[in-house]
């Protein structure tokens, strides 16, 4: 789910999912998880991941693979910094689970959110940061300036 540039996107993202029939866990960092924000952070559906001595994408992987009917909302961008190198490991996430990525989105503007595509061929990194790019162009972050369209590297023959 993007964009991502506010704290509030992981509530106004989780009421939206739940409004579409959604019910979604969310991965945060594990930093996250002390009391009282621990108490907040359940109630989102959040799971920590990463951690000393742990992998954040490996954490994930290993929840993923433990839970069968399971949805995981993942913001691509990785941080809540304006950044224009969105964070691939959602792919490796999906390739290793095997599981599709479902493209959501808030658009503040607009005052919605929504699904864009599915996504489930990871082999070009590229071509898959391309299909964001084209997915996320003209969605209104809560704070615009910090939303940056990934780069992708141009192929020869566009």
């Amino acid at each position: 789910m993007a964009p991502h540039t506010s704290k509030w996107d992981a509530v106004i993202g989780k009421l939206a999912l739940l409004s579409l029939g959604v019910r979604a866990k969310l991965f945060a960092w594990h930093e996250y998880f002390f009391f009282p924000l621990s108490i907040g952070m359940k109630i989102l559906g959040a799971h920590p991941v990463g951690g000393k001595g742990h992998n954040a994408i490996f954490d994930a992987i290993n929840f993923i693979n433990a839970n069968e009917n399971l949805h995981v909302v993942i913001c691509p961008e990785g941080q809540l910094k304006e950044t224009e190198k969105w964070n691939p490991g959602f792919m490796l996430m999906a390739q290793k689970t095997n599981v599709p990525v479902v493209v959501t989105y808030l658009d503040y503007k607009k005052k919605e959110a929504g699904f864009k595509t599915v996504l489930t061929d990871f082999s070009d990194k590229d071509a898959v940061i391309k299909i964001l790019a084209e997915c996320y162009d003209g969605v209104t972050a809560r704070h615009p300036e910090k939303f940056l369209l990934p780069k992708y590297a141009a192929k020869a023959d566009e």
